[in-house]
């Protein structure tokens, strides 16, 4: 049975704010307002006021409380990694261009956060973060959850804060809404294009941390491998050495999908070295778009992430739960792209 949802609570209140400071609510508004009205708060209150709003994750939000429904139509966008760094710019690219599309088609505004933060000795604590995530009506997430990450997100979501993820995520006892792509079929296909150029014996070579996303594409392999009745095995290395292809090889191992197309590459270089190529030696496809570098080389067979779709739907999903629909999550094709590595 699918698991339940986390109840979610209301966002702190001014209310609630004076109750745990001990000061009247015309107080916190005074504090709020930076005692625009000339009544003067002592230091003292002024403090317990401030740390009961960090307590609580309270965020003054007075244009929200000017709009109907309380919504500022602004929309967050924050991600575990990332997403500007010279070597992965252009695998993000995509997604952030159809957040922003799917944005201004539906009239919020954007907000970008930052991963972490570099306060209390380097740590961001998850109260201030999440303080800054309620600044927006709601927010996309990208990027991988470790169980600190996953707990905190738990937290978030049970707080009331609407979420939607890029990408495939679990919560044990929360149902997470995301938009991802269906790694699994394409997975699938890849391994019957390596079965109709005359590949039996296949390998699938992951990497050694295991995702969502991961998951599923070993999945799709596994799947595929029973259906056609092939030989199949699966490695997951932090990286790739010579003993393991030397291995692969004289077991008559002529098929290969690659995770990514930093083990791909690897692999082709260190089997090239002991005299093995592609794609007389062996055939091999890469499980998604290039992460690392912004083509793959050329003849390298592949399947394309619709990232774009994957940005532009996931505000859509965003947007849908805010008005108080429960969408399921989406999960879209993806599209292969042939190439002479099969062999």
């Amino acid at each position: 049975m699918p698991e339940a949802a986390l109840p979610r609570r209301k966002r702190p209140t001014q209310r609630e704010v004076a109750g745990l400071a001990g000061v009247s609510q015309a107080a916190v508004s005074q504090v709020l307002n930076g005692g625009q009205s000339g009544v003067r708060i002592p230091d003292a209150t002024r403090q317990r006021v401030l740390d009961a709003m960090h307590q609580l994750g309270y965020v003054p939000n007075v244009a929200a409380q000017r709009l109907a429904g309380g919504r500022n139509r602004i929309l967050g966008v924050f991600t575990y990694e990332p997403v500007f760094p010279s070597d992965r710019r252009d695998f993000f690219s995509p997604f952030l261009e159809g957040i922003e599309a799917a944005a201004a088609e539906l009239d919020y505004d954007l907000l970008l956060h930052t991963r972490s933060g570099t306060v209390q000795g380097g740590i961001q604590t998850a109260r201030q973060r999440d303080s800054r995530l309620r600044l927006a009506d709601g927010t996309v997430m990208m990027g991988q959850l470790d169980q600190r990450r996953r707990r905190d997100l738990a937290r978030l979501i049970g707080d009331g804060h609407a979420v939607t993820f890029i990408g495939r995520r679990e919560l044990p006892g929360c149902t997470l809404s995301y938009v991802t792509a269906d790694y699994a079929a394409a997975t699938r296909r890849a391994v019957r294009q390596l079965a109709a150029h005359g590949h039996r014996k296949l390998l699938y070579v992951g990497a050694e941390e295991e995702h969502e996303s991961a998951q599923e594409r070993e999945q799709g392999y596994r799947q595929e491998m029973a259906s056609a009745e092939l030989m199949g095995e699966t490695v997951r290395r932090s990286r790739i050495e010579a003993p393991l292809i030397r291995a692969a090889m004289h077991r008559g191992v002529t098929g290969y999908l690659f995770e990514n197309e930093h083990l791909a590459a690897a692999w082709v270089d260190l089997a090239q070295q002991s005299n093995w190529t592609w794609p007389g030696d062996f055939g091999f496809a890469v499980l998604g778009d290039p992460i690392y570098q912004t083509v793959l080389p050329e003849g390298w067979a592949h399947f394309q992430i619709p990232r774009m779709d994957m940005g532009r739907q996931a505000i859509q999903v965003l947007s849908a739960l805010l008005d108080g629909d429960h969408p399921p999550s989406r999960c879209l094709p993806c599209r292969w792209v042939a190439g002479t590595s099969l062999g």
